[in-house]
């Protein structure tokens, strides 16, 4: 959690992620994230990873946004740019500082892979979660070692499925992503090609079929969209 704490710190952390988020590949996964939300978050929206805000102000179907991160960059740029938005410093791993049964929707998207502790974490979202409320987690197919500030660090590593499956809660979706887009970012050639080269000029939309048809074999991510149980179910 440190490792990871840390990528998202400093003074320049913000101007640092919104450059990363700004490349043609991530934004078309950001727009698939978008997608997802619009579909399935509703009401009053906690964001236990809240971030830069990338998702504020855009999903359809919300009514009032608030959130934690731990960065606190993150957190002053979110006050300062959504002054409507609650969003407070904070450690998700140590747990979530709000009331039970309080928000409509509980999001947590592109964090727990590399936080950990989802035995403790995933039960906190849906304890805060309303009764019939949705839980929004995302989390990879397989273990990776990854390098984050020069440090080797094992994402994914956890029984996501296996702590799902003990949540006083069930799954209405599971939104398989990451099956060309991701491959296409890893190899710096090829993704120079679509966002510097030639292949900038390909349209997006054919670059989403190509994903749609990758993604039911080649899947490295998925989104679930949890329920919470109501009281006589529980």
């Amino acid at each position: 959690m440190d490792v990871y704490a840390g990528k998202h710190q400093g003074s320049q952390a913000v101007e640092r992620y919104w450059r990363k988020l700004s490349n043609r590949i991530d934004r078309l996964r950001h727009g698939i994230e978008h997608d997802v939300l619009s579909v399935h978050a509703y009401g009053a929206v906690f964001d236990c990873t809240i971030g830069v805000g990338r998702f504020l102000g855009t999903l359809p179907k919300v009514t009032s946004e608030s959130g934690m991160d731990i960065s606190e960059e993150f957190v002053s740029h979110v006050r300062e740019a959504h002054q409507n938005v609650m969003a407070v410093t904070g450690d998700l791993s140590v747990g979530i500082a709000e009331p039970d049964n309080r928000f409509d929707t509980v999001i947590c998207l592109r964090s727990l892979s590399a936080i950990g502790g989802l035995a403790a974490i995933l039960p906190d979202m849906v304890r805060i979660a309303k009764p019939g409320g949705h839980v929004i987690v995302d989390y990879g197919r397989r273990p990776v070692t990854v390098t984050l500030n020069g440090q080797a660090v094992t994402t994914d590593g956890e029984d996501f499925d296996g702590i799902v499956r003990d949540l006083n809660a069930d799954t209405v979706a599971r939104v398989f992503c990451d099956g060309l887009l991701t491959r296409l970012k890893r190899r710096g050639r090829i993704f120079r090609f679509f966002t510097q080269g030639p292949g900038r000029y390909i349209p997006d939309s054919m670059l989403l079929g190509l994903e749609r048809m990758a993604v039911p074999l080649f899947w490295e991510r998925q989104i679930v969209v949890l329920r919470k149980r109501m009281p006589d179910r529980a």
